[in-house]
């Protein structure tokens, strides 16, 4: 038997963020409990929030494999630059597109969503396979509430994952969490799911082009038939294997990406300045 890769660890550099996040007057968190609809288990939900105005916009943020909601406080210049609140959900581990995690999404995006004209998805990594399928999985009045999706390293074929991902832990997540079903993983696998898109819902993917983990070469097809359906896709492709090591990477400038056709090479990245 030929042994698996060393396990590979997506690197949010999440003590960095948190310790800005506590020095920052502009963002308001709170950590908060819920009890889910679906198993009545207690689930947690990080909000973020401007301190000083209200928000116009909302976006639900998914994390990766081995996250919690926690990780929301990578994409805090969502809230200081673009005014708005992140939910982030918790509490289910390496879930993929499990029958559980879509009743929490659905529960919570419908509660945190009242009064916004609209939400936005954003993921990484299992986060951002997970927000590709939601965007066709979801009830029909929160589909059509979808503004725009940001999807960071997804996967968008799952078997294709759980038979050709270079992690073991990977492929046995994956199937495990569709109790190894593998007709009800193709059927929530993005590339499944992207026909029950609303029409013109506009993207933005992130993708590292020798991903062996959620397989880069199932992306250009994807993005390829998004763009067939006339959706918008903003596309950035990296060199690199599956890693998100940023600790500047500018949410702001890819966000205004939603809505337009464009491929670039390189990330979008804040200049950093020198502290005094």
């Amino acid at each position: 038997m030929t042994p698996s890769p060393p396990e590979k660890v997506v690197h949010l550099n999440r003590y960095y963020h948190f310790t800005e996040l506590m020095r920052d007057p502009g963002i308001e968190g709170r950590l908060q409990r819920y009890q889910a609809q679906h198993d009545a288990t207690t689930q947690s939900v990080l909000v973020l929030k401007p301190t000083q105005k209200e928000s116009d916009k909302i976006f639900f943020f998914f994390h990766g494999m081995d996250g919690d909601c926690g990780d929301a406080v990578v994409v805090r210049d969502l809230v200081t630059r673009v005014g708005a609140t992140v939910v982030a959900m918790g509490g289910r581990g390496p879930a993929w597109l499990s029958t559980p995690f879509l009743a929490d999404a659905q529960q919570v995006i419908r509660r945190y969503s009242q009064g916004f004209l609209g939400f936005y998805l954003i993921g990484i990594s299992m986060g951002a396979t997970q927000v590709l399928s939601l965007a066709g999985l979801m009830a029909d009045d929160l589909r059509a509430s979808v503004l725009g999706v940001v999807a960071l390293m997804p996967g968008t074929n799952l078997p294709a994952i759980y038979e050709r991902s270079a992690n073991d832990r990977v492929k046995n997540t994956v199937l495990n969490s569709v109790g190894g079903d593998l007709s009800l993983l193709q059927a929530r696998s993005p590339a499944h799911v992207m026909y029950h898109y609303k029409g013109g819902l506009p993207f933005v993917i992130f993708c590292r082009e020798q991903d062996s983990l959620l397989l880069a070469d199932e992306m250009t097809p994807f993005m390829t038939r998004l763009r067939e359906n006339n959706h918008p896709v903003a596309a950035y492709l990296v060199a690199g294997e599956h890693d998100f090591t940023y600790e500047n990477f500018d949410y702001q400038t890819a966000v205004e990406k939603l809505g337009t056709h464009s491929t670039e090479h390189n990330p979008p990245l804040r200049v950093r300045l020198n502290k005094t």
